[in-house]
Parts: C-alpha cells; structure tokens; sequence
C-alpha cells in the first residue's frame, strides 16, 4: 500500500484522484495540501510513499515544491499533474525531480500505478 499525500489547490480534484486510487485498493492517504508550500511542510513531516500534486499553485508551484522536496529526500516519488498538457511541463517535471507528469484530463488509476511499477531510477515523463 503506497502511503500518498494529495497536493492541489482544487478540492474538487483532491477528491477525483483520492476516488480514483481508493478503488485500487492499494493507496492509504495520510495528507493533503492546498499549495506548494504546505507540500513541503507535510512531505518532511509524514514522509509519504508517493506525492500527487499538481504544477500550477498559489504561493509555490508543484515545480518548486518538487524541487525542494527533493533536495531533501532525493528518494520522493512526485507525480505533478495540470490542466494544461503542454509537453514541456514533462520535461520541466523531469528535471525538477518528478518521477512523472500526469495531465489531469488523461488521468487513471492505471497510469498512476504504471509509474509507480517502474523499477527503474530514471526518471520519466508522461505526456498527452
């Protein structure tokens, strides 16, 4: 079961991507944020498994928060996700740290779970 921390400025898309992934059955959330700032904050304090957060906040973006989460533990796991399905925001995940960008119009439990089976330590990027 993947410890998970939901990160986005819309209650309403916390609330999709929980029900999402509660049907698998295979996600236990233990927070949830409003902006890259509160991200940070929660990440060093609950140590999730998997963050889901998405680019574009108030205060701190998904991109900086990624960034400074991962300068602390370089071993997160962050899937951003946006509205917008621009693919320079993959590669912009990409190097900030993420292990993946999601757009939220394209996203399912599947793709979710799909990043979180890569073995492998680099990172990748999904884009639509």
């Amino acid at each position: 079961m993947f410890r998970t921390i939901l990160v986005d400025d819309q209650p309403i898309f916390r609330d999709i991507i929980r029900g999402l992934l509660t049907r698998t059955g295979m996600f236990q959330f233990v927070g949830e944020a409003e902006d890259g700032a509160e991200a940070v904050e929660l990440y060093n304090r609950v140590r999730p498994d998997v963050v889901i957060m998405d680019v574009q906040m108030p205060n701190m973006s998904g991109f900086e928060a990624t960034v400074k989460i991962v300068d602390e533990d370089p071993d997160a796991v962050i899937i951003l996700t946006s509205m917008q399905s621009d693919a320079g925001y993959a590669v912009v995940a990409a190097e900030a740290g993420a292990k993946g960008f999601l757009p939220k119009r394209n996203i399912d439990a599947d793709m979710v779970l799909n990043l979180l089976s890569d073995g492998s330590d680099d990172r990748q990027q999904l884009a639509a």
